[in-house]
């Protein structure tokens, strides 16, 4: 059994590497126009658009005002294009622009490709060891973010 100091090792050298890899991935394709930052908010919006810039938000931990600060240097890069709802004009709807969808589809194909070389080779059993962990690993991040939420409003 791995002692708790090569563990720590080990998830500190695996998050590293995947930022580092999804950075020079993004880089390749694109050049260094769009950050991992961006490509998140462009992976939410190409996996259910046109969607709410409030469902965008929402879902990448940001207020909307971050959000549309994100999505006018997106719109600049000519990557996103949003649009007010016609049936309520406070709304605003965002989609991905052809290029947009292009860096989509870039981010999507390496997220396949490190998701099959993490499974490759495990059993059924395996794979359902390896979710469940990471699933106790996300809550644990989604512990200690609301922790810090509470701790910095008061």
């Amino acid at each position: 059994m791995p002692d708790m100091e090569w563990m720590n090792s080990l998830l500190v050298d695996v998050f590293g590497r995947i930022n580092k890899i999804e950075e020079r991935a993004i880089a390749a394709g694109f050049g260094h126009a769009v950050s991992i930052s961006e490509m998140h908010i462009i992976a939410q919006i190409g996996a259910e658009q046109p969607v709410r810039m409030s469902r965008v938000a929402q879902a990448v931990g940001v207020t909307l005002a971050t959000l549309t600060v994100a999505c006018d240097r997106l719109e600049a890069k000519g990557l996103v294009q949003r649009a007010r709802s016609c049936q309520d004009r406070r709304v605003v709807h965002i989609t991905l622009t052809d290029k947009g969808r292009t860096a989509y589809e870039h981010h999507r194909a390496f997220h396949e490709r490190m998701v099959a070389a993490a499974l490759a080779g495990l059993s059924g059993e395996q794979t359902a060891v390896l979710a469940h962990s990471l699933e106790k690993l996300r809550d644990f991040f989604r512990q200690e973010e609301v922790a810090m939420e509470q701790a910095a409003q008061g």
